[in-house]
């Protein structure tokens, strides 16, 4: 039996207890009661969180509906620096504690926290030193981005290191499958999704989405635990669907690299149009840019000069300046033009043949090419008459293809025009065109006469025309341009095996300072094939090639005749110019057969 004085104490150590238990139950109780929502908010605010779900940036694919341009899954690495040194500081603090075993403890915990940088900037494969630098200098911020569109498996390795202020946020990058070879048509987006150029730029808002939103629950460390509601839904961004075939693209963007290289040029451009519904289906420039590669990302290599860049076309628009007259009734297809004595004075200007040409037809004007044929031609119209024409056409205004800020070239009043402009203009100086305007025009021919709106996307239904010239004199103009790729014409390298071509040569003189430079060219080609039953307009731009002689029949032709040949076969159009032995060998075949 206990002696008394111990039975107190255990008596009073009971009671003690038993009031502990009974202020502690109170106070939950207390708790429980009153103070439950005002406890439940700060819970919330420490680990539940309303953020944001990126939206899935929409596909963009060719006509066949192969990918051009797709986004894929990354993730951005963050830190809250000014959270980061406040607990670096907390723990250099802990080391200079009396107690030895919280100073060890701090101590292993900041070499744990420094060799943890260490490893981020390992993985990142950045200098260390460097990245401690980056959040130092913003040491006062509560946000950071460590690293921008890194792949999951890395962010997952920095996140297993479990360092203070450290999270991950979810996004998409954007990758292009034909990287340089289509890259001034379809852009490319910012480092946050954003389209800043070509198709992701003048489709952005389609392409783009509608970002959601989630309330989640995380925990200290910013790890997701569990999603609590969707509180507005994420919605991705559409399809576009292009006009471009990704195999006359490659073809093209090939040819004209091979040939900006190879005549060390300035630029370069290539347009392959579908002449019955104004569909681009291919359009390729150089110098060219790779948008997978930031680094190369320079605004004098993003530019589409297809569509920006306005010259001055030269001979390319001669066949105007005819289609033109005719349509005013001041000549026939069968005229003929005195074109002697090779030259024509106009004031101050004299207009130059290579040589006397003398008296011409209106096909051998366009193919000999003759400044003097198609400036009579030209002042044989009223100025009226022949800037209608030319407007009706395209020139001076945007052709809307789709593209931000299409250039729509200079085509000035008519009542500006003395003399010399109405027959400069004949032959292609005075006015300024892209070459998307050129290759628009073009189709004119190609049609009979009807001009269909151009268009950089995919076409699902028939598109109304509009009637720019009579059938017949559209038909007068595309036999024309056929005697243009003959063998002693200017276009003659633009043939192509099996099929009709027609087209024009052009070449022409920059015009910088107020004078025109002889040493500076543009030189183009512009046909249609098959000529008998058109259906394909491509038009080539060579801008200031270095190498002598330069023109389009020589350097511009040749390459039409490569990109037409593999259009022509790749959408299986039969051939309609096939020699007469095999016309004879198919033909026996065929009797044979039956």
């Amino acid at each position: 039996m206990l002696p008394p004085v111990y039975r107190g104490r255990r008596f009073a150590l009971l009671i003690f207890l038993l009031s502990l238990i009974c202020v502690l139950l109170l106070r939950a109780g207390y708790l429980e009661v009153f103070q439950q929502q005002w406890l439940q908010k700060q819970a919330d605010k420490r680990q539940m969180r309303v953020v944001s779900v990126p939206p899935y940036r929409g596909m963009i694919v060719d006509r066949n509906d192969e990918s051009l341009a797709i986004s894929s899954p990354v993730e951005s690495v963050w830190c809250n620096p000014r959270k980061l040194f406040s607990v670096r500081a907390g723990l250099i603090k802990g080391t200079t504690s009396k107690n030895e075993g919280d100073a060890l403890l701090a101590k292993a915990r900041l070499d744990e926290l420094d060799v943890g940088l260490q490893k981020v900037a390992a993985y990142l494969k950045i200098d260390a030193t460097k990245l401690v630098q980056k959040i130092r200098r913003n040491k006062s911020k509560q946000f950071l981005y460590i690293a921008r569109q890194i792949p999951p498996e890395i962010s997952e390795d920095i996140a297993s290191l479990n360092l203070p202020s450290f999270s991950s946020t979810s996004e998409y990058r954007r990758f292009y499958p034909m990287g340089e070879a289509l890259s001034h048509v379809v852009g490319f987006t910012n480092i946050d999704d954003k389209g800043v150029e070509g198709i992701e730029r003048s489709k952005n808002q389609i392409l783009a989405g509608e970002s959601g939103k989630k309330r989640v629950v995380r925990d200290g460390r910013g790890r997701l635990i569990e999603n609590i509601e969707q509180i507005k839904e994420m919605k991705p961004g559409q399809k576009v669907a292009l006009s471009i075939d990704k195999r006359i693209q490659f073809q093209a963007y090939k040819e004209l690299k091979g040939t900006v290289y190879q005549l060390n040029a300035k630029a370069g451009s290539i347009i392959v149009l579908d002449a019955h519904t104004g569909e681009i289906l291919a359009m390729a420039n150089m110098p060219g840019f790779n948008p997978n590669v930031r680094s190369e990302l320079k605004p004098s290599l993003y530019r589409n000069r297809a569509v920006l860049d306005a010259f001055e076309p030269g001979s390319t628009i001669k066949p105007f300046t005819i289609a033109a007259a005719l349509e005013a009734r001041v000549i026939g297809p069968n005229v003929q033009i005195d074109t002697s004595p090779g030259y024509l004075n106009m004031g101050k200007t004299k207009i130059r043949d290579p040589i006397n040409y003398g008296s011409m037809t209106l096909d051998r004007i366009l193919a000999k090419s003759s400044n003097v044929g198609a400036s009579k031609v030209a002042l044989l119209m009223k100025a009226s008459g022949q800037w209608k024409f030319l407007s009706r056409i395209g020139f001076g205004r945007r052709p809307s293809a789709g593209f931000p800020n299409e250039s729509e070239g200079k085509l000035s009043y008519y009542d500006q025009w003395v003399k010399v402009d109405r027959a400069s203009l004949g032959y292609g100086y005075g006015l300024s065109a892209s070459l998307l305007q050129l290759a628009h025009a073009y189709t004119v021919f190609a049609t009979g006469g009807v001009l269909y709106p151009v268009t950089i996307y995919k076409r699902n239904e028939a598109v109304v025309g509009q009637r720019i010239m009579k059938e017949v004199n559209a038909k007068a103009v595309l036999r024309m341009l056929t005697t243009v790729v003959n063998k002693k014409a200017t276009g003659k390298n633009a043939k192509v095996e099996g099929y009709s071509v027609a087209g024009k040569t052009g070449t022409a003189y920059k015009f910088i300072n107020k004078r025109y430079r002889k040493n500076k060219k543009v030189v183009s080609f512009i046909g249609i094939a098959p000529a008998s039953n058109p259906r394909i307009v491509v038009a080539v731009m060579i801008n200031e090639p270095k190498v002598d002689k330069a023109t389009g029949g020589r350097l511009a032709a040749p390459v039409f005749s490569k990109v037409m040949a593999s259009a022509l076969r790749i959408l299986d159009i039969p051939p309609d110019n096939l020699p007469a032995r095999k016309h004879a060998r198919r033909n026996s075949g065929r009797e044979g057969a039956s």
